[in-house]
């Protein structure tokens, strides 16, 4: 199934992934303020950079812009002028539980959308 994720930022985004069990963050062990000495990554400090798990597609799509009906000259050529449409946007392509569709900030699928599966 093809679900719409919009938050605030990206950190929310990935927190939201995250909490559905569908990222997790890496946790650098040779950070200074990750003092544990067992393997256990529970309560290390976060410290690297999240990714996704191979579980579901993910897209992110970021900040979607949209025209605003004027243009600008840049350099010679005439080019629409954009705004930004607010939130931060992804796609996933999942089979998610109750419990995973209810940790997203999932929304409507887009009538016109930005990206596609292809």
């Amino acid at each position: 199934m093809n679900y719409y994720i919009k938050t605030t930022d990206e950190a929310t985004l990935w927190t939201a992934l995250e909490s559905a069990d569908l990222a997790y963050k890496q946790y650098d062990r040779e950070d200074p303020l990750n003092t544990r000495t067992d393997n256990l990554d529970l309560d290390w400090v976060p410290s690297g950079a999240f990714e996704w798990v191979a579980k579901c597609q993910l897209d992110i799509i970021g900040t979607i812009q949209k025209p605003t009906g004027e243009t600008a000259e840049i350099n010679g050529f005439t080019v629409p002028v954009m705004v930004n449409i607010e939130g931060f946007h992804a796609n996933v392509m999942a089979n998610l539980t109750q419990e995973q569709k209810e940790m997203l900030p999932l929304i409507e699928a887009p009538a016109t959308p930005v990206r596609v599966w292809a």
